[in-house]
């Protein structure tokens, strides 16, 4: 039981209302609902609370007993969480009638000796009506009918999962739920290794990894500790664009990824250096500008490309990348093999610790007005203008990101505040390490009012 919190497991045909349901017992929309078959591929999982019992509650993509591609990476992943859980919650739909698929998966639950419960779902109005009999001919698990869209038959099933997983609670559990940690999004245009630097990050196969553009679709969770920290890491469904956005589930998963770009404190945006550059991959650097986000830009593929191109190195890479992605001027950059697990934890775990930190590094009020000041106001007096522009006052007004006020004389036009803040910035660069970290820097003429709470945030 991962962080000692019971697992219950959601298992079911494509479509039964797997998704609806995790839904209503997470108490928000986490996974995506379509009536598009197969949309949930990889499992997505949140800690929630049943009755006061903190349970790991997991929705799984449908079953069909495939053997091949796609499907049966999906279900091999499926039948490794069944083993693992204290309880297996499988829905059917109850508006028709049970599948061969769905007797076999009945059987295999009894055989394994798995406790589960039969979840007859789409009953409304008939949650207390005899169940389906062909449901009670297979016999096994307890079965309750219930509506996920409509909430009905739900509080019988939430008082029996807890009956069923209280004997798991520990009084000792830790605290900290997978909705705890640094949140870290892993984002990019499709098909450029996000799920296999995820994977290897983490150290294990969380996500399924498939050379088919869009194979992930739900954004991915999962907590990374380590001596270098504690992150919540989320693999996101690749930024299309938007001429290739054609239906629902691609324009949901679009969304569910901008949403979890915001709420990040840290974003690894993947290229691939194959494609180069693309406007894609500019628009989504602007948007992690826009929003102020720590950045690490990791160019994968190196080794197969370094194999056709050795004149090429790393550091070249970086280079070129950086002078194509002038938005994230500030962010960190590396090239590897997301392939390579052991190297890509090697470099990234240190630098996105060190990332973390600066994003909410404090700098001495002396240091600012001392020899950063000094220095400014040396560059200033270089600048080619008859009245120089003369920095009087240089504060720390917050963190995450640093947020810096300067107090200038002598700035009257918009050109004039705009090479001031580019000076000041280089500067700050200069003088300390904010490697993969944004700045902002706000200039105040001198003679107006510095607020009160700038001052009072300002560091000691």
């Amino acid at each position: 039981m991962r962080d000692n919190f019971p697992l219950c497991v959601l298992v079911g045909r494509t479509n039964v209302g797997k998704s609806t349901l995790f839904n209503l017992l997470v108490g928000e929309r986490v996974a995506i609902v379509d009536p598009t078959p197969g949309v949930t591929r990889d499992w997505i999982e949140r800690v929630v609370s049943v009755k006061g019992l903190a349970i790991r509650l997991v929705d799984t993509g449908g079953i069909s007993l495939g053997e091949e591609g796609l499907q049966k990476a999906v279900e091999e992943r499926v039948w490794r969480l069944v083993d693992e859980a204290q309880l297996v919650l499988f829905l059917v739909d109850g508006r028709v009638p049970l599948t061969r698929v769905e007797a076999e998966v009945i059987a295999t639950l009894r055989r394994k000796q798995r406790p589960f419960f039969v979840v007859v779902n789409k009953r409304e109005g008939l949650t207390h009506e005899p169940p389906p009999p062909e449901i009670l001919e297979l016999g096994g698990g307890k079965v309750f009918q219930i509506s996920a869209k409509h909430g009905d038959g739900v509080a019988r099933l939430k008082e029996a999962i807890f009956r069923e997983l209280k004997e798991f609670r520990n009084p000792k559990a830790s605290a900290i739920s997978l909705s705890g940690g640094i949140p870290v999004a892993i984002v990019g245009k499709p098909n450029v290794g996000k799920s296999t630097l995820f994977n290897s990050l983490l150290g294990e196969e969380r996500a399924i990894v498939s050379p088919m553009p869009g194979t992930t679709r739900d954004a991915v969770e999962a907590p990374l500790r380590g001596s270098y920290g504690y992150y919540l890491l989320v693999d996101t469904a690749g930024l299309p664009r938007r001429k290739n956005i054609r239906d629902r589930v691609t324009l949901y998963a679009t969304f569910r990824t901008t949403e979890r770009l915001a709420d990040a404190e840290l974003c690894l945006l993947v290229l691939d250096p194959f494609q180069g550059v693309t406007r894609q991959d500019r628009r989504i650097a602007g948007e992690i500008a826009r929003l102020h986000k720590c950045c690490i830009v990791f160019v994968n593929k190196v080794d197969a490309l370094l194999a056709k191109n050795p004149n090429l190195s790393p550091a070249e890479l970086c280079k070129r990348a950086r002078v194509d992605l002038p938005a994230l001027h500030y962010a960190a950059f590396r090239a590897g093999s997301a392939l390579d697990a052991s190297s890509v934890r090697e470099e990234l775990l240190p630098l996105m610790a060190g990332v973390v930190t600066r994003f909410h590094q404090t700098v001495r009020e002396d240091v600012l007005n001392g020899r950063v000041r000094e220095r400014i106001h040396r560059q200033l007096s270089v600048l080619p203008r008859r009245r120089k522009p003369r920095l009087e006052m240089l504060l720390q007004q917050g963190v995450a990101p640093p947020h810096f006020l300067a107090v200038v004389e002598g700035v009257r036009e918009k050109d004039e505040e705009k090479q001031c803040l580019n000076i000041i910035e280089k500067v700050l660069r200069g003088e300390m390490d904010w490697e993969g970290v944004p700045l902002r820097i706000t200039v105040q003429r001198k003679g107006e009012r510095v607020p009160q709470s700038v001052l009072e945030l300002s560091p000691e």
